[in-house]
């Protein structure tokens, strides 16, 4: 069975833009990002920016076969994009101890698409 996986953290204030900066760099290093996608074994990982009344919150949404070897390959991982990733991201996020997680109700996936 495949794992779902939502998670938001909050942003650190004024640093909004500093993470914007960064995405906006993922998307130009988009073969370098799906390599690392790959050797994690990750269908697909999504980032939003969620705007509340208490802050900015990076919300993630990922896919994988097992959510754990994808935590453990990034951990392990000698591409440079995924080490600059952890960098920007301690940068711009509050503690990871107080990382949302949300319980999974269902996924539906459309098998008539690719």
């Amino acid at each position: 069975m495949t794992d779902i996986v939502l998670m938001k953290q909050k942003i650190k204030p004024g640093k909004r833009s500093r993470l914007k900066e960064w995405s906006a760099e993922i998307k130009e290093r988009n073969e370098e990002a799906i390599e690392t996608l790959q050797n994690e074994g990750m269908h697909f990982e999504s980032a939003f920016i969620e705007r509340t009344d208490e802050g900015d919150f990076l919300v993630y949404h990922m896919k994988a076969e097992d959510i754990e070897e994808v935590y453990e390959s990034f951990e392990n991982s000698s591409h440079g994009i995924d080490r600059e990733h952890e960098e920007v991201m301690r940068e711009t996020l509050e503690s990871a101890e107080n990382v949302g997680e949300y319980e999974l109700l269902y996924h539906l996936d459309n098998p008539n698409l690719p």
